[in-house]
């Protein structure tokens, strides 16, 4: 049960929280206690997660006054900081990563900054726009998720932001493929437009997600004592996953480009034909037009005027034709038609 009572509301309206829960070992998870969000709730309450809106000032106030959070945490909320890490504090890991944002208007290339905070009996997490993974997780505990420790809910998280990115890059895989077939088979239309907005998809994912493998992986080559075995396996795992999505964003990067590459390949030689199209048509018209010229000047002693009497007309016509065909076989001759 989370706190969205119209109470609870009101009094957490200065500090912006958007959702707190405790987990108490074999039940399911309850609201924090309004009385103990003064201050940070007693950890013998069960496992907490506090979660804040951080473009509020209020919640940023809370933050700081809370000295069970590290001043790394509460300095990379209040300055915003977008550098991707996972840096031991204290008994705790400070943790800053991107995530898809989950405005339905937003470009789904577009990720912000999480922040968060983890140690074995909380979470603290803070953003400044709705994140995917931070709704997924919530939606979790609201219909029963339990966790035992901090960092279990941090590697859900992790784990909620992996599926979504591969659910985004197979729908963008989807999209290669039929444009792939439709590319192969002749049907060019708006396929140029498509693929470039996937290969901007791909190098937004690289150039956020790719540092914060980076960060995972120093993390995980020294490792603080905080974290238990069970712990250190998951987040190796996710690691992986995350090192799996990436090369897929890098593979389908190249697929686009090539296809791109092949797009306009296409293109050239469809050009390429229409313009020898127009230049045999222009070779075959071109000594047709130099006669009719000819003919049409208004100039006196033009052959076929005066009183030559209609049969000059044919005679004409009879020469424009012998023309075309002349030029239609030297074309054919030299293996050009």
């Amino acid at each position: 049960m989370d706190i969205e009572s119209p109470a609870a509301k009101a009094s957490l309206a200065s500090d912006c929280l958007i959702c707190g829960f405790v987990f108490e070992p074999g039940t399911a998870s309850q609201a924090v206690p309004l009385e103990n969000l003064a201050a940070m709730p007693d950890p013998a309450l069960g496992v907490i997660w506090i979660h804040f809106n951080a473009n509020h000032t209020g919640a940023r106030r809370w933050l700081n006054r809370n000295a069970a959070l590290p001043p790394a945490f509460r300095n990379a909320v209040e300055r915003h900081d977008d550098r991707s890490r996972l840096e031991p504090s204290g008994e705790g890991l400070v943790v800053v990563a991107n995530d898809l944002t989950y405005e339905e208007t937003a470009d789904p290339a577009e990720v912000a900054t999480l922040w968060s905070y983890a140690t074995p009996r909380m979470l603290v997490t803070a953003r400044t726009h709705p994140l995917h993974s931070l709704d997924r997780l919530r939606s979790a505990v609201r219909e029963g998720l339990h966790v035992e420790s901090g960092f279990e809910l941090l590697r859900k998280l992790f784990e909620y932001q992996i599926e979504t990115l591969e659910d985004l890059l197979a729908r963008a895989g989807r999209t290669v493929d039929r444009i792939e077939d439709q590319i192969l088979s002749g049907e060019i239309s708006e396929q140029r437009e498509h693929l470039g907005q996937i290969r901007r998809l791909c190098a937004h994912l690289r150039r956020h997600f790719s540092p914060q493998r980076a960060a995972m992986r120093k993390l995980l080559a020294h490792p603080p004592a905080s974290l238990d075995q069970p712990d250190l396996i998951r987040l190796q795992g996710a690691e992986e996953d995350l090192g799996g999505i990436i090369a897929d964003t890098t593979e389908l990067h190249e697929r686009a480009s090539l296809l791109q590459e092949e797009l306009a390949s296409r293109l050239a030689e469809q050009t390429n034909r229409n313009l020898y199209v127009l230049t045999i048509i222009t070779a075959v018209f071109l000594p047709m037009n130099l006669i009719t010229g000819i003919f049409g000047m208004n100039v006196a002693g033009l052959p076929g005027t005066g009183d030559a009497g209609a049969s000059s007309f044919w005679w004409v016509m009879l020469l424009i034709g012998v023309a075309a065909v002349t030029t239609a076989l030297a074309l054919r001759l030299r293996k050009l038609l």
